[in-house]
């Protein structure tokens, strides 16, 4: 008896992990960001809905719908956002599930390179000192956006600023790339970084 009993909660124990661990959260990437030719966008639905999948450029006007209203079961999808026929600048991917949720990723289009690990410095900005271990100058005056993401693509930190002077104290050792748009969203540099201790 005690054997069954050990078998069941082991089974029931089993069941537990297998659902816990195993389920779909609703998520949205896309990667590489920046791109210049495509981008690959990938989102998780965790049960079945109606999905609403768009790309929004700077001022708002939809770019591009790849599903409008459709009814997806649960699981992972990936559509190619081609950038061909996109301006340089920064777009919103919306990705709307059902009625009452929302998940909004942004996406840089750049000209300058197909992926991010052959991204090379653009002229127009030099940040310096690179490598550095704390703070990075950037000798442009006036309000620009700061985009720090890993070399995934994966933003770690974005924000406006007017400052020509900027810490990196709270970021790890490693290599990020750094991109810098004016307040009009035109890229000033797309460059990597090296923080090192």
């Amino acid at each position: 008896m005690k054997n069954i009993k050990k078998l069941f909660l082991v089974t029931l124990f089993a069941f537990y992990f297998e659902a816990t661990f195993s389920q779909t959260t609703d998520s949205l990437s896309v990667f590489p960001n920046p791109f210049s030719n495509s981008a690959m966008i990938r989102f998780d639905i965790d049960q079945s809905d109606t999905i609403t999948l768009r790309v929004f450029n700077i001022t708002g006007q939809t770019v591009k719908t790849f599903f409008q209203s459709a009814i997806l079961p649960s699981g992972s999808y990936n559509v190619n956002l081609l950038g061909d026929s996109l301006v340089e600048g920064i777009y919103l991917i919306r990705l709307d599930i059902g009625t009452a949720k929302n998940i909004t990723r942004r996406a840089i289009k750049s000209n300058l390179s197909s992926s991010i690990a052959d991204i090379k410095t653009v002229d127009k900005v030099l940040i310096y000192p690179n490598p550095t271990n704390d703070r990075i100058t950037i000798p442009f005056a006036g309000n620009k956006t700061i985009i720090l993401t890993d070399l995934n693509g994966k933003t770690l930190k974005s924000f406006m600023t007017d400052k020509q002077e900027i810490s990196l104290l709270d970021m790890a050792a490693g290599q990020y790339i750094l991109t810098i748009l004016t307040s009009k969203s035109e890229i000033l540099t797309i460059q990597k970084i090296l923080k090192s201790e």
